[in-house]
This record gives C-alpha cells, sequence and structure tokens, in this order.
C-alpha cells in the first residue's frame, strides 16, 4: 500500500475550519496526515493543564473521513512555560550567553529537566490516543539533530561525566586527546571543557568527543521516546523525520538506527529548482541514508510544496518528485505543508491551500499523486530490494573534516554524494551503511573520504574483502584513528597491508592557502593552477576535477590507472589482492564521473548488472514485478529506448521500442508478452 497525504495543523485554524480542509483532503483521495508537531502547548498550555478535547474532535474527524494519522509526539520545541520554570534548559551559546527560546529548537535535548517533562507528556499523548481508530503511527518528535548545541556549564558537567566512563582515568584520557601538546594535560576530570569558547575551538581529539557526546545525548533522548511507545503502543508504527546529517549538529544515526527506527523517516526537500542536481541527488541519498540496512520501506514524512518565499516547483516536477522518492523505497509522502501559513518562522513557505484557504493548483497535482497512488496499489510498490552495492557513511568523518578545513579542502559530504551520484547515473541501488558494524552481504563497498578509521571499521574492511569482498576507497581516508589522531603509521591507517600500498606525500594543484595565520603574516589566496592532471584509465585518458591527489607508493598493489601531464609520474589507482577479495585505493576524492569510469570495469567481474540504460537525467528502477518505473528529472523532452513492446500503467499506451517523456513526467512500462503461435 503506498500513501499520499499532508501535514496539517488544526491548531493554526478555527474549528469550523477543519472539517472544510478535511473534505477537501478526503476529495483529493488522500489516505494519510500528520498531526501534532510542534504544538506541545496546544496540548499542554500551562503545566499538568492538559486540553486534549479540541484534538479529540480533529482525530475522530479524520477517522470518519477515513484517514490515517501519523501522530507526531511533539516534544519540540518545549512550551515557553516550561523555559521560564527552567530557564537552564535554554540553550547556553558558545560564548556563554544564555539564549532566550523566542523561536524553535533551543531547548537543550541532554537536560535531564527536559527529558523529564517530554517524557511525562509523551508517556500523556501515546496513552491517550494509542487506540484511536484513525492512528496509523506515531512520530519520534521532529527533526531530532536540528538547531545547535548548549555550551552550558551544565552540558560541560554531563560531558565530564561522558568522558568518566568512556575512558575511566585522567592518565587514558590525556593520552586519548595528546594534552602532552601545547602544555594542556588534566590532573582530573573536573578540568575538562567544553572545547568552544566563542569562535576559539580546542585540538581535533577534543572536538570529536564533544560532537560523541552530543550525539549520544541525541540517541538515548530517541531510544527513550521509542522505548516508551513500545511499552504503550505496541501495535503502533513509529517513525521520525530526524536530521542526523545536518552539518551543525546532527548525531551518527547508523549506529543505533537497527535498535530504534521502526520505519525510516524524512523531509524530503530537493528544493523548488529540480536543476539543482547536487540538492537532488542529496535529497536521494538521505533517503538511502535513513533507510540504511534496515529494509523497510520510508516514509516522507514531510515533503516539498514550496519553498520560503517559492510558492511552487514547475507544474509537474512535485509529482516527479513524489515518483522519484517511488525509486528510492518510499511508501508515503505527505505534503509540507496543507495550508500555507499566516504567520511565524514558515509564513512564506507555500503549501497545497494558499494563506486565504483556497485551493492552488498543487492541491490538483498532489490530488492527482493520490488518485494514482492508489492505483499503484496493484503493482509491487512499495520497493523492497537488497542492494549488491554499499555506500559507507561516517557522522564522525563529517565531523573530522568539518573540524580542519585547512587540509580537508573537499568537503565530506560532497565526497560521499560524488560516490553515490556514480551509482545514481547507473541505475544502481545502494545501502548506506556503518563500517562498524556491516549488516549484510555486499558484492562491492565504496568508501568514500572516509578520514577516521577507527578499529572496527579497519576490521570490516579487512575481514570483508579478505573473504572475497571488493573495496574502492577514495583520498582522504583512513588518516586519523579513533581519537582523531593523525595515524603514526603507513597511510592508510591499519590497513596498509590490505590495500598493499604507502599513502604519504600528496599534491595540491592549485596554490595552498590555509585558513590558519602560520607565522603571523597575511596570507594572500593566489588562485594558481600549478599542475592539470588528467588519468589514464584502461587505455583511455579522462580528465576530472583534480584538486588534490595522494602520491602512492605500490608495495603488493598493481598500477590499474595512472596520473598523467604531472611533474612526477604516480599511480592513480591501485588494485591489491588481500584473501580472498581485492582493495583498490583511488588517490583523488570521489568523483562522479571517474568513479562511473572505474566501476563501468569492474561491473563485469563482479557480477553486477547495472539499471535500466536511459539518458542522463532519467532515473528508472524495475520493480519485482518486471516493470520498470521511469522519471525524467529533467525539464525538457526524453526518449528512452527500450528492450521490448511495452504498455503504461499510468497512460495507457503501447510503446513499440522507445518511450517519450516529456519535462518531469513518469511512466510504469510493462513489457508485453508476445505469445508464439501455436503449430497445427
Amino acid at each position: 500500500m503506498l500513501y499520499a497525504g499532508t501535514n496539517y495543523h488544526p491548531h493554526d485554524w478555527t474549528r469550523d475550519r477543519w472539517r472544510h480542509d478535511i473534505d477537501l483532503m478526503r476529495k483529493a483521495s488522500f489516505n494519510i496526515v500528520r498531526l501534532g508537531h510542534l504544538c506541545w502547548d496546544s496540548f499542554e498550555p500551562s503545566e499538568g493543564n492538559y486540553t486534549f478535547e479540541w484534538f479529540d474532535e480533529v482525530m475522530d474527524l479524520f477517522a470518519e473521513a477515513g484517514i490515517g494519522v501519523v501522530l507526531d509526539i511533539a516534544t519540540r520545541p518545549a512550551p515557553t512555560w516550561l523555559h521560564k520554570k527552567y530557564p537552564e534548559i535554554d540553550l547556553t551559546h558558545s560564548s556563554g550567553i544564555r539564549m532566550e527560546a523566542q523561536t524553535r529548537y533551543m531547548e537543550d535535548v541532554g537536560h535531564p529537566v527536559f527529558q523529564e517533562y517530554a517524557f511525562k507528556f509523551a508517556d500523556t499523548l501515546v496513552r491517550r490516543y494509542r487506540n484511536h481508530p484513525a492512528l496509523l503511527a506515531l512520530g519520534l518528535c521532529n527533526e531530532l539533530g536540528s538547531g545547535s548545541p548548549s555550551y552550558s556549564a551544565a552540558a560541560r558537567d554531563r560531558f565530564e561525566a561522558w568522558l568518566r566512563n568512556k575512558y575511566g582515568t585522567v592518565d587514558h584520557l590525556n593520552e586519548a586527546w595528546a594534552t602532552r601538546r601545547w602544555s594542556r594535560r588534566l590532573s582530573s576530570f573536573h578540568d575538562v571543557v567544553l572545547p568552544v569558547s566563542g569562535q576559539v575551538v580546542g585540538a581535533p581529539e577534543r572536538m570529536l568527543d564533544m560532537w560523541r557526546f552530543y550525539s549520544d545525548e541525541t540517541l538515548s533522548y530517541m531510544k527513550g521516546l521509542s522505548r516508551l511507545v513500545k511499552e504503550l503502543a505496541p501495535d503502533i508504527r513509529e517513525s521520525t523525520n530526524h536530521w542526523s546529517e545536518s552539518p551543525g549538529y546532527g548525531f551518527d544515526y547508523l549506529r543505533d538506527a537497527q535498535e530504534i527506527i521502526d520505519l525510516p523517516g524524512i523531509g524530503f526537500y530537493p528544493g523548488t529548482n529540480p536543476e539543482d542536481r547536487k540538492a537532488l541527488t542529496a535529497a536521494c541519498f538521505f533517503m538511502d541514508h535513513r533507510s540504511g540496512e534496515l529494509g523497510r520501506p520510508i516514509w516522507c514524512l514531510e515533503f516539498q510544496t514550496g519553498d520560503f518565499g517559492g510558492y511552487a516547483s514547475p507544474r509537474q516536477a512535485m509529482r516527479m518528485y513524489a515518483y522519484l522518492s517511488l525509486l528510492h523505497r518510499s511508501q508515503a509522502v505527505c505534503a509540507w505543508t496543507w495550508r500555507t501559513m499566516l504567520g511565524g518562522e514558515e509564513q512564506y513557505v507555500f503549501g497545497l491551500v494558499d494563506h486565504d484557504g483556497i485551493p492552488g493548483w498543487k492541491y490538483d497535482e498532489f490530488k492527482q499523486i493520490a488518485e494514482e497512488f492508489s492505483r499503484l496499489a496493484s503493482t509491487s510498490l512499495p520497493r523492497t530490494v537488497s542492494p549488491e552495492i554499499a555506500i559507507a557513511y561516517s557522522f564522525e568523518s563529517l565531523k573530522v573534516m568539518a573540524g580542519n578545513r585547512s587540509f580537508y579542502k573537499t568537503d565530506y559530504t560532497e565526497q560521499v554524494l560524488q560516490a553515490y551520484e556514480a551509482l545514481e547515473l547507473a541505475n544502481l541501488d545502494c545501502n548506506i551503511v556503518n563500517l562498524r558494524e556491516l549488516q549484510d552481504a555486499y558484492k562491492l563497498l565504496i568508501v568514500p573520504g572516509h578520514a577516521i578509521m577507527d578499529k572496527a571499521s579497519a576490521a570490516t574492511i579487512r575481514s570483508y574483502v579478505e573473504a572475497g569482498g571488493t573495496v574502492v576507497m577514495t583520498a582522504y581516508s583512513a588518516k586519523v584513528d579513533e581519537n582523531n589522531r593523525v595515524f603514526g603509521t603507513t597511510l592508510p591507517g591499519e590497513l596498509s597491508d590490505v590495500f598493499g600500498i604507502r599513502s604519504g606525500a600528496f599534491v595540491r594543484t592549485k596554490s595552498h592557502t590555509p585558513t590558519e595565520n602560520a607565522g603571523g603574516l597575511e596570507k594572500t589566496e593566489l588562485h594558481l593552477e600549478r599542475e592539470r592532471p588528467s588519468i589514464v584509465l584502461d587505455g583511455q585518458e579522462l580528465q576530472p576535477e583534480i584538486d588534490f591527489y595522494e602520491i602512492l607508493e605500490p608495495r603488493t598493489a598493481e598500477v590499474a590507472a595512472s596520473f598523467a601531464h604531472t611533474f612526477e609520474s604516480s599511480p592513480a589507482v591501485t588494485r591489491n589482492r588481500y584473501g580472498k577479495g581485492e582493495a583498490l585505493y583511488v588517490a583523488i576524492p570521489a568523483d562522479a564521473d571517474f568513479l562511473t569510469a572505474l566501476l563501468d570495469t569492474l561491473y563485469p567481474q563482479l557480477g553486477i548488472e547495472k539499471g535500466p540504460a536511459t539518458p542522463a537525467g532519467v532515473a528508472a528502477r524495475k520493480l519485482e514485478d518486471g516493470s520498470v518505473l521511469y522519471v525524467n528529472t529533467t525539464g525538457r523532452k526524453q526518449a528512452v529506448t527500450l528492450a521490448q513492446q511495452a504498455t503504461g500503467f499510468l497512460s495507457g499506451s503501447l510503446m513499440e521500442d522507445t518511450l517519450i517523456l516529456e519535462a518531469y513526467e513518469v511512466e510504469l512500462a510493462k513489457a508485453v508478452t508476445r505469445h508464439k503461435e501455436e503449430k497445427h
């Protein structure tokens, strides 16, 4: 079954509007709605004073309309009365100033007082609605991982306790943090401070542990909500649209996803310009990241209808996005939002219904989505897949690389997206995996820019290759150990024998200007181009954008590709036999075009069949029943060559050998079976 519906905020509108809105949703064939988020104080306007009666009526109306409710457990933002009673739950800026809760997500999620009240509210809410006939699923709060951490004295005390638990003794902590550097030894755990003060940040070892601490607090809170739901409403599904990938906060989602998440969820926001290919790729990658190795459909609990100050995507692009999400294992799309809000932080984020309550053309387009999703119930959607390829993702590498821009000049997320795009261009599925605990079996493992290489991750790669797997790792990988200290052993750290190389020197093809002011002299960014390397692979000279490459010294590895037009000859790709498998190291940061060429040489050897052949910009996947779903993500007409005659499930048209897709058009092509004539 597929779900299409919207996010609705009944507390924003008068009671006489509810039935009208719900009737419009019913007429649009919506079968899902998300409620309750961002309105704790509408349920509990003052401490212990619960006013659920108004919401009982809303739930009853949706039950009457036959629309299932995803009820969000709205513990963020915390209500003003809680902030005023306990100002210690307010966020503290890195400057030490306590910040007033004037916008959303300004509570310290790790503070025990916040959690006490939040869990009490969650308990009350779940108990009240767990048996309601409209209830389809529960949401574990809204966008955890967004906002910013608190640098308060209370957070420092919790950080100290976290470090005590992790390291046991201050000597172990001193060793992990290399505190002998710059005379920063700690005499006791009481000497610990949060390593951010104003604009000044501490040493890399301390920063990584700080981000681990904040991540653990978020994960612990999510686990608490998940346990509460499982105990009080064991038969109800649960999901959440967290933001673990947030560059400013986030958390290590893959570490505990198996324990926390029932149905993976996301806010699907590729933007209102489909031409922004990076944003489009990132939206799909985040979906696959949330799916991880859970093997379950994902729900788009929020789905882009408009943007800040932007009324809509081009006509039919919203429908295209819905089908693109289906390609990436979605089962549900909930428009953000139903009616454009009149005030507040999102007064010009445009929904399906305009400010005056009158549906716009987007309502009709989403109605089309809902009606088609209903028809698709007879197909093998939502997709359930067992990918043969995995891409490793590391929250810790995200933080490590963001913390040292002078060395890691290529953004970590950009590298992961480049690797992911290479698979998208081939219409291949992949799982996004946690190297520390690989769950499934894969023919190919891609490790892009995995700067940190802890012992568990290294052991995974070693055993994976030894058992017959093929791994491709790119530059900037395995530079630091689990404490964010650069390896004093041969690079790639922990794995030089698996890859059969030594990586030491490196070249920046453009003039280098560090972010730090070494020597007290201001340095000028010259933007000089010193080299323009190309790569020779299988006799073909390729010209990817290269601003950094590592000089690889093969030990037991063979050279699979070489640099050309460089000051000294060196391998661009090495290939090493280790155990029953192979380990390939790419000397440049992940680049979609180059990885596409490299992986094309590997697929036949690994028995990996590429997805349906399509023009650039047309995404496609074969479904379990043999039909193929095509999505034209571009604003121009595209012609797709078909292997055989097919009928269009959505259009009803017969196609001989070519499928014509108009701008942002989609089609589910079912092959026509030709029966041989019986011989008499």
